[in-house]
C-alpha cells in the first residue's frame, strides 16, 4: 500500500516536472513575430481605389512604373500607386530644407513640413519582388516605439506568391547594398498581410525598397535606380 502511494506521488511529481519544462521550453524557444502594434487593414485604402497604374503612373516598359502624388502633410491619409501604399500620419514629414538626409540622422528631431509636397515612386518586379524607389529624398519624424500612430508605413504588393510559414524584410537600398535595418530597430520589422500578398513596415526615410525572403532567397536584388 505504501509502496504503491509512493509510486503515485512519484509519477505525479514527474508529470509536474514534465510540464514545468515543456513550459520552459516554451517561453525560451525562439517565436514568430508578434501582430504589429498598428492596424495594417485599417490604414490599407479601399480596395476600390486600387488600380494596377494607379493616379498618374505611367508605363515605363519592361515592368516599370511610375507615378507621381502630392502629400499633403497636415493630414492623416494613405496613398496608392498602383497595388502598393503608404501611409503618412499627419505631422509626419520632415521639411526637406532643413531636416538634413542620412543614416545617422534617421532619429535626430527636426522641424515639420507644414506644406504639401509632391512625391515620385518608381517601381518594377525583380524575379517576382517588388522593388520601389522615392523621390525626393525625405526623413520622417521620429516616434517612440509605442507610439505606432505616428509611424510612417509602407506596404508592397508582391507578384510573387509568399508564403505564411517564410518570414519577410522589405530592405532598404543604402548605396553600396541592400540593408535590414530591423536587425538594429525591432520597430522596422516586417509583416505579411496574406490577404492582400503583400508585405508591411515602419520606415524612417525615403529611398529605395525591395521585398526580400528572409529564410529562402533574398528578392529582387539589382540597381533599385530607375
Amino acid at each position: 500500500m505504501l509502496v504503491s502511494t509512493l509510486v503515485r506521488r512519484g509519477t505525479a511529481l514527474l508529470t509536474v516536472l514534465v510540464a514545468a519544462n515543456a513550459c520552459s521550453d516554451a517561453i525560451s524557444a525562439p517565436r514568430a513575430k508578434e501582430r504589429p502594434g498598428f492596424d495594417i487593414q485599417a490604414l490599407r485604402p479601399e480596395d476600390s481605389r486600387f488600380a494596377w497604374d494607379g493616379p498618374g503612373a505611367t508605363n515605363r516598359g519592361s515592368g516599370d512604373r511610375v507615378a507621381t502624388f502630392t502629400v499633403d502633410p497636415n493630414v492623416s491619409r494613405s496613398y496608392t500607386f498602383g497595388p502598393h501604399w503608404i501611409y503618412f500620419p499627419a505631422q509626419s514629414i520632415c521639411d526637406p530644407a532643413t531636416s538634413g538626409y542620412g543614416i545617422t540622422l534617421w532619429d535626430v528631431p527636426c522641424a515639420r513640413l507644414s506644406h504639401p509636397i509632391e512625391v515620385t515612386v518608381n517601381w518594377s518586379n525583380r524575379s517576382g519582388y517588388t522593388v520601389a524607389t522615392f523621390k525626393p529624398q525625405l526623413r520622417f519624424v521620429p516616434a517612440a516605439a509605442n507610439s505606432v500612430n505616428h509611424w510612417v508605413i509602407l506596404s508592397l504588393h508582391n507578384v510573387k506568391k509568399l508564403h505564411e510559414l517564410n518570414l519577410y524584410d522589405i530592405l532598404y537600398n543604402g548605396g553600396d547594398g541592400w540593408i535590414d535595418e530591423s536587425l538594429t530597430d525591432p520597430t522596422l520589422h516586417a509583416w505579411l498581410d496574406p490577404l492582400h500578398n503583400s508585405v508591411v513596415r515602419r520606415i524612417k526615410h525615403f529611398s529605395g525598397y525591395m521585398v526580400a525572403a528572409a529564410n529562402s532567397d533574398m528578392g529582387g536584388f539589382g540597381d533599385a535606380s530607375f
